[in-house]
């Protein structure tokens, strides 16, 4: 995963507030655009079209569609593993936080499925998921394993359970579920689905890790 570039100065003597926003603007598009065409179908011209910005200023922040597209997922990565974090660090017990989690997660369904769709189905020429390196899911693991942990210690989750195990089958059984929501497999067309199965899928990942 690259990083963001750094921002060189604007041509004309654009001012430094207005760079950031045209950026943003950008890598907003490309989540709808990389989420409506794919990877392979989207092109640089889409976005900036989509962007509303001229054709030359997608390559004054990034060099290729291959940077685009990291940027975009490592954004998206980067909300999700902040949104973890202040989970954790926040008020409740664990089933609450891992309730939490999901409904922060399904809420994102609902009001931006375009993020979700690039998340879980965009992937790089080299067929590995964009914005998902090593490091990432290390944190996203650990930040979740920190909320197993959290309640063991106080005896609200069962002690033999492994943390990482636990928290890893926690976020790839969300992932399994988007993705069944994404593609059609699991009912997700109306809010009063998305809060159906959101439901159904908090019960059965508390369930296996509540203390008996």
């Amino acid at each position: 995963m690259t990083s963001s570039r750094q921002h060189h100065a604007a041509p004309g003597g654009a001012s430094d507030d207005i760079e950031p926003e045209k950026r943003r603007a950008i890598l907003h598009a490309a989540v709808h655009v990389f989420a409506d065409k794919g990877y392979h179908g989207c092109r640089i011209a889409d976005v900036a079209r989509a962007a509303h910005v001229a054709y030359g200023l997608v390559y004054h922040y990034f060099r290729n569609k291959d940077e685009l597209l990291e940027n975009v997922l490592a954004e998206q990565w980067a909300i999700f593993t902040n949104a973890l974090a202040a989970i954790g660090a926040g008020p409740g017990s664990a089933a609450d936080k891992i309730a939490g989690i999901f409904g922060f997660v399904f809420d994102v369904y609902k009001t931006a499925p375009s993020a979700i769709r690039v998340l879980l189905l965009t992937r790089t020429p080299q067929g590995l998921r964009a914005g998902s390196t090593r490091e990432t899911f290390e944190r996203a693991v650990g930040l979740v394993a920190d909320i197993v942990r959290q309640g063991q210690s106080r005896g609200e989750l069962q002690p033999e359970a492994d943390p990482t195990i636990a928290a890893t089958s926690l976020l790839g059984g969300m992932e399994l579920v988007l993705s069944g929501m994404v593609i059609g497999l699991v009912p997700g067309t109306s809010e009063a689905e998305v809060d159906r199965v959101r439901r159904q899928a908090v019960d059965v990942a508390i369930g296996g890790l509540r203390k008996g």
